[in-house]
């Protein structure tokens, strides 16, 4: 009795240790598949940060204009691609993808809002050299307030799109609960996994974009592809699904000395426009625009109406 018992937790134990390394293979394959996908559409540059290489666009001439891509799953500097060239005709463009996304280098572990200051603060000492008009998009717009805050003489405009920390602030010990579990392998493989899928990636795209039709097959494959590419991916995915690179960017706001502009849309469901009437009232200064039938993502969704908004605050005398 005793032997059969034993023969049976053996043969039972051995057939669950040969599912697990089946599905850790399986997981392999697909990350070295994925990993291989670079985005090769735009010609990049690099910049050698010590952390590691950050690739980036520069384009045009003129006064310096940095753009910084949300937090989104599969986000990089793409995002930017329907209002660069008509930038790049009155400034010079810099569109970096920042650390985790895009062609840039993963983190080995989830980065806080204040590292990607700080590595946004290199980049613009090191690659521009000069004092920049910023521009960032939810997440990204959070990191410009740190930037203005940690070194205010790195910025002397900005433009803020929704920023994610004026409406949601520093992620909750509920949103960080499952941070160990996606980091580990196999179970958290397999969330990074189902994760990034291109159906997952749809729907997170369908809840950001105001007009659900407007999500193509060509945009989720996109992002479906960034969202896999790099050694570390499944660190950034970590990241974002945790909220921990998040911070609470109202004093940030509150301290803000240099003119700006807020963009936000009228449909934003992930950071709902009660966050944009708490920024108006925040300041007794400032220029603020309410986009009709827009989402999370202005300047994809309404590029033309962005581009109006943007030129017409840079092209303020005093402005910029």
């Amino acid at each position: 009795m005793k032997n059969a018992l034993a023969k049976y937790f053996l043969g039972f134990f051995g057939a669950i240790g040969a599912l697990l390394a089946g599905l850790a293979g399986y997981q392999q394959v697909c990350l070295r598949m994925a990993r291989k996908k670079k985005d090769e559409t735009h010609v990049m540059e690099t910049y050698h940060a010590k952390e590691g290489e950050i690739a980036y666009r520069s384009v045009g001439h003129g006064k310096p204009l940095v753009l910084v891509h949300s937090m989104m799953l599969g986000a990089s500097g793409r995002e930017w691609d329907a209002v660069i060239d008509a930038l790049a005709e009155d400034y010079h463009v810099y569109v970096p993808d920042l650390p985790g996304f895009g062609n840039s280098f993963c983190p080995e572990k989830p980065w806080t809002a204040y590292q990607y200051a700080n590595l946004l603060h290199v980049f613009i000492e090191d690659v521009i050299g000069h004092p920049v008009c910023f521009c960032g998009a939810n997440g990204g717009a959070d990191f410009g307030l740190l930037l203005s805050l940690l070194y205010p003489k790195d910025v002397r405009r900005m433009v803020l799109i929704s920023p994610e920390g004026i409406g949601n602030g520093f992620a909750t010990n509920e949103d960080t609960k499952q941070l160990s579990l996606l980091l580990s392998p196999i179970a958290g493989t397999e969330h990074f996994l189902i994760g990034t899928s291109r159906w997952k990636i749809r729907a997170a795209l369908e809840q950001a974009i105001f007009a659900k039709e407007t999500v193509s097959a060509e945009l989720v494959q996109q992002y479906a592809r960034a969202a896999r590419f790099g050694t570390h991916a499944q660190a950034t995915f970590a990241c974002l699904k945790t909220r921990f690179w998040a911070a609470d960017t109202k004093p940030s706001f509150e301290k803000l000395s240099v003119p700006f502009l807020m963009i936000w849309g009228e449909e934003n469901r992930l950071n709902p426009t009660s966050a944009f009437d708490t920024a108006e009232k925040m300041k007794d200064f400032g220029s603020f625009a309410l986009f009709e039938n827009t989402g999370a993502l202005p300047h994809m969704e309404n590029s033309k109406a962005f581009l109006e908004n943007l030129n017409e605050f840079l092209n303020q005398s005093h402005i910029f």
